[in-house]
């Protein structure tokens, strides 16, 4: 297995891929296709794009229950945040100031988990960081 970072420019190319496929789909098909892909640490966009997901510890392909805590189950954690942050902030205050400074505190946090791709060497999120993975190059087979 190729040991090679993605690229951030395919990370961010897979990100937006997966967003519209996760729109296009309903999210139904994309969990469905998700389903499929995991078994090979992929999503259905690093599948598309030829990356795949590695276990940090084994260098062999992250696993379905890897895989599902890193791209289902720290998004549902982002997800909940935002909402979190969203109603708790509407009910102390609900003229927006304090909406809007606990969203745009939650993005920021966001932009930087994101940036790490680019601003750090081995080129992880924190997500990345937290659930063991790391993104690759897949090989290429003759």
């Amino acid at each position: 297995m190729s040991m090679t970072p993605a690229q951030p420019r395919r990370r961010f190319t897979a990100w937006v891929l997966e967003m519209v496929l996760v729109i296009g789909t309903a999210y139904i098909g994309w969990l469905a296709w998700s389903l499929i892909t995991w078994g090979r640490g992929q999503t259905p966009a690093q599948n598309l794009l030829r990356i795949v997901t590695i276990n940090d510890t084994t260098n062999a392909p992250a696993k379905r229950p890897q895989m599902f805590i890193r791209y289902f189950l720290i998004f549902t954690a982002y997800w909940f945040g935002y909402f979190a942050v969203s109603n708790i902030a509407y009910a102390i205050n609900p003229n927006g100031i304090l909406l809007g400074l606990g969203i745009a505190l939650l993005l920021c946090f966001h932009l930087w988990d994101i940036s790490g791709i680019v601003r750090r060497q081995d080129r992880k999120r924190l997500a990345d960081v937290v659930s063991g993975i790391a993104v690759v190059e897949q090989e290429v087979r003759d």
